[in-house]
């Protein structure tokens, strides 16, 4: 019986160790899952606000207030009266 016990408790000990592991895998999984998408979106944002910032050194405009024309500007020509 004593030989049975030397095999049987390393045995449970093991799938004990084995459970535990498999619980903190999935929750470092889900972790993962979270925290590489977010580390990489804020890694965008600093960029984006970061190249704002250095345009805005280099040329003195801001790239936020910028106004965008809505339709393509209407050139006539006033000697002809015709549109380019």
């Amino acid at each position: 019986m004593k030989n049975l016990l030397n095999y049987i408790v390393p045995f449970l000990i093991l799938i004990l160790v084995f459970r535990f592991f498999s619980f903190i895998m999935y929750f470092t999984i889900k972790f993962w899952y979270v925290s590489i998408p977010l580390v990489l979106y804020l890694l965008y944002e600093f960029r984006k606000s970061s190249n704002r910032k250095k345009f805005k050194q280099d040329t003195g405009l801001d790239p936020d207030k910028e106004v965008k024309l809505k339709e393509d500007a209407v050139i006539e020509d006033e000697e002809n009266g015709t549109e380019k």
